[in-house]
């Protein structure tokens, strides 16, 4: 009886140790998974802010053209008073 009491020690000794062991193994698993993902997340942050600071300056470009377009037009409205203005002057 006393060895049958050795063994079931044993077993559940090594139960045990087997069970710690696994609980490490797939605690060092997920750690590692964590600290990829926050690897990738940051990753895509970066990527992202790119993209965003490309779009700005692209929009920045675009608002400078229209700036400049409504000077244009601004100019070639007075340019086009200025002509009525002459062409009128000869007519008389």
């Amino acid at each position: 009886m006393k060895i049958e009491l050795i063994i079931a020690v044993v077993s559940l000794f090594f139960t045990i140790i087997f069970n710690l062991a696994s609980l490490a193994f797939f605690a060092g698993v997920l750690s590692s998974n964590q600290k990829h993902q926050k690897e990738t997340l940051e990753d895509l942050k970066v990527d992202f802010k790119e993209h965003f600071k490309r779009l700005e300056d692209k929009q920045d470009k675009h608002n400078c053209l229209i700036e400049r377009m409504v000077h244009v037009e601004d100019s070639t409205k007075s340019a086009h008073k200025r002509i009525d203005g002459i062409v009128g002057v000869n007519k008389c």
